[in-house]
């Protein structure tokens, strides 16, 4: 699995951690704002609502309140962890269904097949 998110140590915060991405592993050569809320957009939520979730649930503190985009910063630990794989995981699922844009047709075709099948016996 790619690792695009993965922890970085703050310079200015020493002992907190920030969600980065590693634009390197991602196919597409540009982007338009920020990359602060991708992780947002890949949990389908606003930019708002994913600091919140960070901050509620993640035990994250919220610094650059009047700054062009708010930052998450983490204590280091198994939750911290795991958050960081659920956003590879869906990462990972996000390019795949980006190279497979026929898939859906498949799952399609499959049910139709499974639903005659389950018709007819």
């Amino acid at each position: 699995m790619r690792k695009v998110f993965y922890m970085d140590e703050s310079a200015h915060n020493p002992g907190e951690y920030m969600i980065r991405v590693n634009v390197d592993l991602l196919p597409f050569t540009t982007t338009v704002g920020s990359l602060n809320v991708l992780p947002a957009r890949l949990l389908n939520l606003t930019y708002a609502q994913y600091l919140r979730f960070c901050r509620d649930i993640l035990g994250a503190k919220v610094r650059g309140k009047n700054c062009g985009y708010p930052v998450a910063y983490f204590k280091r630990n198994e939750i911290l962890n795991q958050f960081v794989k659920l956003l590879n995981a869906r990462t990972e699922f996000v390019i795949w269904e980006d190279e497979h844009p026929d898939y859906q047709e498949h799952v399609k075709a499959l049910e139709d097949f499974k639903r005659k099948k389950l018709k007819n016996s």
